[in-house]
């Protein structure tokens, strides 16, 4: 009897927890049907063209840029060059004070000279140290030389030839003293590396210079370069040869061509970001070196794509897509969208078609399948998009 009592217990229980379920679920169904329109503006998915541009910031800087400093310490003499004097490889740019270079030299050359004299008279002694010897061996050969006086011719040729041999050894140097001596006094007279500009000028005649001091730099601003930082995502699309687009702020509205020449092989582990060097002709001379560059590359283009705007994207359930517009525009659809190139104001999509209408405000209270009211006196205006663009 208590085990029938409580089977009706629990059978009673069971009744009212699945009356409850059926009462919450009903409820939550007239809920969802008595659920007000949400006002919404829309915009038509178009057809068109984007293109894959990034942008980035550097400085400008000559082909070359070289600050020119003397090989050897001394005092400056005369500077033939100023500020934004052209130059031309090989021209004479400075001289230092060459006195006591001077000096050195002929000391050297004197130096020489007695050392080849001092040859030249021990191969005279050499010479007669030879014929004595062989004197004195033919004299033996007949046993009227002693054996001492043939041992004594033999070494003393042994000694002039030693003597010889040092004096050999210091004629090399001497010699190499004195081409020492004359290369520093070719250094006290400096020459342009380059054909450039003189950009600045750091000293005046009669300074004491050391072979750090610069006395001018010079740059050759026949062709200027940049280097920009390219991100990882830009990084796989960047190649040599690429066409590059320059504008500064002294050249408002005016756009000067380039190309990459070169691109670093790894990215810097910190920024993540690689180097990369454009070069831009200059025959005009207009850039300068120092200006702030803006550089453009095109990476990519695209004709005849889906475009949305990008208020339009958004993520439900981790799933990036939009809300459409449904035939009888009173309800959206979420659709899973796949993104290609965008920029500021629209991206390349594929998952929806030309024609139809996606949400462009009021999507971020939707769910799939809610009922809505479009504001059509509210529509965006949009101009054409932009050229700066990026691939996702």
């Amino acid at each position: 009897m208590r085990k029938l009592f409580i089977t009706l217990v629990l059978l009673l229980i069971a009744s009212l927890v699945v009356w409850r379920l059926l009462t919450i679920t009903k409820s939550k169904n007239a809920f969802k049907r008595e659920k007000d329109p949400i006002v919404v503006i829309c915009s038509p998915v178009q057809i068109g063209s984007i293109a894959d541009i990034s942008a980035f910031t550097g400085a400008l800087a000559g082909r070359a840029e070289v600050l020119i400093s003397p090989k050897i310490s001394g005092r400056v003499n005369s500077i033939l060059v100023d500020l934004g004097d052209p130059v031309q490889e090989g021209q004479l740019l400075a001289t230092l004070d060459d006195v006591e270079i001077l000096h050195e030299v002929d000391e050297s050359n004197a130096k020489l000279v007695v050392a080849k004299a001092s040859l030249e008279e021990i191969n005279t002694s050499l010479s007669t140290a030879q014929r004595e010897l062989e004197r004195i061996q033919t004299l033996r050969r007949r046993k009227v030389a002693a054996e001492t006086e043939l041992e004594n011719a033999e070494a003393e040729l042994l000694k002039i030839q030693g003597r010889k041999r040092v004096a050999e050894a210091l004629i090399t140097q001497q010699d190499a003293a004195l081409r020492a001596a004359e290369a520093r006094l070719s250094y006290t007279k400096i020459y342009a590396p380059i054909n450039g500009f003189v950009g600045k000028r750091f000293v005046d005649e009669g300074a004491m210079l050391s072979p750090t001091t610069p006395i001018v730099s010079l740059s050759d601003m026949s062709i200027v370069k940049t280097v920009i930082s390219v991100v990882e995502r830009d990084y796989a699309k960047i190649r040599i040869g690429l066409s590059a687009q320059l504008k500064v702020d002294a050249y408002p509205g005016k756009t000067f061509e380039g190309q990459v020449i070169r691109i670093a092989p790894i990215l810097d582990p910190d920024t993540r970001t690689a180097e990369a060097e454009i070069e831009f002709d200059n025959s005009d001379l207009l850039l300068k070196p120092g200006m702030f560059a803006r550089v453009t590359i095109q990476f990519d283009v695209r004709e005849n794509v889906r475009l949305v705007p990008n208020e339009a994207i958004v993520r439900r359930e981790s799933k990036q897509g939009v809300f459409v517009v449904s035939p009888d525009s009173k309800t959206v659809q979420f659709v899973s969208i796949d993104r290609g190139i965008f920029n500021s104001e629209v991206s390349e999509v594929t998952g929806v078609e030309s024609g139809q209408s996606v949400i462009v405000m009021g999507q971020h209270l939707l769910s799939d399948g809610d009922p809505i009211t479009i504001n059509r006196s509210s529509a965006p205006n949009r101009s054409s998009a932009p050229n700066q663009s990026s691939a996702f």
